[in-house]
């Protein structure tokens, strides 16, 4: 893997797929899908836009309950104009008892005065989308609206995590969720061979958040639906490079539902990390973490050191898991696990700040998956002490 900035978010492809299913409930949820990976200005992201764009088509075929019509785009429109007339042709037909969903995946730019724009491209031009001209573009469109942005600094649309503190959608008439703060990055991965693999961290965590969550960690009042505000609190405990915002923060209206036979497409489930543990003696910190599996997986668990204010993805430490299926060393089959990493206080970086990410890969290598992350702080004042200091490196 190598590291990318995720500062993206918009595109064009062509691909006016119609995916249409029809699971009962009033109304249609039409879904516009917005992918980047060519830039004037900026660097390309292939394939990560691309790919978020058909992760996310999957998700909301899976998961969103009544009729649904999804269109998709990659690279493009590369002009505010084209983006207002491409929203006004996907939801020309809506009326009040419909649903919109927009997700948008591009380069996020902070400029004067802590202002955010999303960077609309095809690979040919560039314009600015800025925030309030996305709020009005949006107001136009009639029925219940919710905006998923991956994106860096896509917080600032909401006012979240830094920045000039302007939420441009306070009046609550379109449900917000941002991949970062105002101030962070979003971050992708790729990979080096012409594989055509890598996606967007942010956008593969909602995958694994719905997929292949428990349901006590996805839907912890059990009635089968997930709010914007559920769907939050997950993405936070699995999610690290970046921090997750939603607005109304505490949305309690139904976003997905979750049916009974999930599609968790061999993906950890359950994953969850415990609190940063501190063991005694030498100020060694230790994470704990725990998932199960239905199949044999290879696992490697990277170590992402943190540097003025940035994730180093070139200096990480590489680990695979210790276990071992047969002479297969690295790889795990069906069952539950327990997982932990002990790090030293010069490990962290000049930050004091570590991502551990678990992913995973098929047996033969293929198909590599960030499965979640957690950050470790050498500061953290929840952080408990062990009373026996019992390391145990992967």
């Amino acid at each position: 893997m190598r590291k990318k900035l995720l500062c993206f978010l918009l595109c064009l492809f062509l691909l006016p797929l119609g995916a249409i299913r029809d699971a009962g409930g009033d109304g249609i949820t039409r879904c516009l899908l917005i992918g980047c990976d060519q830039f004037v200005s900026m660097p390309d992201t292939e394939p990560a836009g691309a790919n978020n764009v058909e992760t996310m088509e999957a998700l909301l075929t899976d998961f969103l309950p009544g009729e649904i019509r999804i269109q998709r785009y990659v690279n493009g429109p590369g002009t505010v104009e084209g983006f207002e007339k491409l929203v006004e042709d996907v939801f020309r037909d809506a009326n009040d008892a419909d649903r919109a969903l927009i997700y948008l995946s591009t380069h996020g730019l902070l400029r004067e005065e802590e202002e955010m724009v999303l960077l609309l491209s095809d690979g040919e031009s560039e314009e600015y989308l800025k925030p309030e001209k996305l709020k009005q573009i949006l107001d136009n469109v009639p029925g219940e609206k919710t905006l998923i942005l991956d994106a860096c600094h896509s917080g600032a649309m909401i006012g979240c995590g830094g920045g000039n503190g302007v939420n441009w959608f306070a009046d609550g008439t379109c449900q917000v969720l941002t991949s970062s703060g105002a101030l962070e990055d979003s971050w992708f991965w790729s990979a080096e061979e012409d594989t055509y693999t890598g996606t967007g961290y942010f956008t593969s965590a909602m995958d694994s958040a719905l997929r292949s969550s428990d349901p006590d960690q996805i839907d912890p009042n059990g009635d089968g639906k997930v709010s914007l505000e559920e769907l939050t609190v997950r993405l936070r405990r699995i999610h690290g490079a970046s921090t997750v915002y939603c607005w109304p923060e505490n949305g309690v209206v139904s976003l997905f539902r979750l049916p009974e036979n999930r599609k968790p497409r061999n993906r950890l489930r359950g994953l969850c990390f415990d609190p940063l543990l501190q063991e005694k003696e030498d100020g060694t910190r230790k994470l704990v973490w725990h998932f199960r599996t239905e199949d044999s997986v290879r696992l490697m668990y990277h170590l992402i050191p943190s540097h003025n204010g940035e994730w180093d993805f070139e200096h990480a430490a590489t680990k695979r898991d210790r276990g071992h299926v047969g002479l297969n060393w690295g790889m795990v089959g069906a069952g539950e696990y327990e997982r932990s990493i002990p790090r030293t206080p010069e490990q962290f970086g000049e930050d004091g700040r570590l991502l551990l990410q678990v992913v995973s890969m098929k047996p033969d290598f293929s198909a590599p998956m960030v499965e979640g992350g957690m950050v470790m702080k050498l500061d953290d004042p929840t952080m408990p002490m062990l009373e026996e200091a019992d390391p145990e490196e992967e």
